[in-house]
């Protein structure tokens, strides 16, 4: 099939409407386990369009060889790469945080601050927010990994994007469905609160992702989504896979009348 043939039919077809990047709604946030330079390229030649930021997963970055050659490809395709949040948990263990915020700020890199293994005081964690967002682009994850607990989630997140965070990345096991669930309630609570473009659900399962994007609309913004389920989540988001067709053809059918 022809450049121009495909074109027509992208024209005719793709009719959810999708933000574009740079996109500060409806971004898609992969999680990079350890993808060589090779996959980097071969991945984003066929889906750069639909990644935003390639978040390398956990501390991976400190024994990843040659990483500064995959950020550069991330960069090039205009893909934002970010450190992971339990990198942040583990230098703040140690006591080496200042080490870290020079290396963010020498690679001009974004960051996932976390605390959802460690304790961290409230007081510590938006401190190093702040001191982090002064140099970069700084997401702040709030909820835990370990164990669901009664998370004051307003005052929280009103906090943290006080203190320089550009997004809340919220913890996906908080929202299920892996504990249980899908928390529905939890999500209408926080996009009744914060502007849904603030917020960034993890969203590594199907059922997570399926289910946010029923609820939010194909701009919600997701996280944790691996390489090769980039094509597939924006599939779900435009209704061209079974689990959203339906759903995403009735939205657009509504629109236009």
């Amino acid at each position: 099939m022809t450049g121009s043939a495909i074109d027509r039919l992208r024209s005719v077809l793709l009719d959810v409407p999708r933000t574009t990047k740079p996109r500060v709604g409806g971004v898609t946030m992969m999680l990079d386990k350890g993808l060589g330079p090779a996959e980097v390229e071969s991945l984003t030649d066929v889906a750069a369009d639909h990644i935003d930021y390639a978040k390398i997963a956990w501390g991976s970055s400190l024994i990843t060889r040659d990483l500064e050659r995959k950020l550069e490809l991330y960069r090039a395709r205009d893909v934002i790469p970010t450190l992971g949040g339990s990198l942040f948990e583990y230098a703040h263990l140690r006591g080496q945080v200042e080490p870290l915020l020079d290396f963010v700020k020498e690679a001009k890199l974004s960051i996932e601050l976390s605390d959802s293994i460690c304790h961290i005081s409230r007081r510590d964690k938006l401190a190093w927010i702040e001191r982090f967002a002064a140099h970069g682009r700084v997401l702040s994850e709030v909820g835990r990994k370990t164990e669901q607990v009664d998370q004051p989630w307003t005052q929280r997140i009103a906090d943290e994007i006080e203190a320089g965070a550009e997004k809340i990345v919220i913890e996906g096991r908080e929202i299920g469905p892996a504990s249980g669930e899908f928390r529905s309630d939890l999500v209408e609570q926080m996009v009744s609160e914060f502007p849904a473009e603030k917020l960034i659900f993890e969203a590594l399962e199907r059922k997570q992702q399926v289910s946010l994007i029923k609820q939010l609309g194909p701009d919600v913004n997701l996280g944790n989504i691996l390489p090769h389920d980039v094509l597939t989540v924006e599939s779900f988001r435009r209704g061209l896979k079974e689990h959203t067709l339906l759903h995403m053809h009735d939205r657009v059918s509504r629109s236009a009348l």
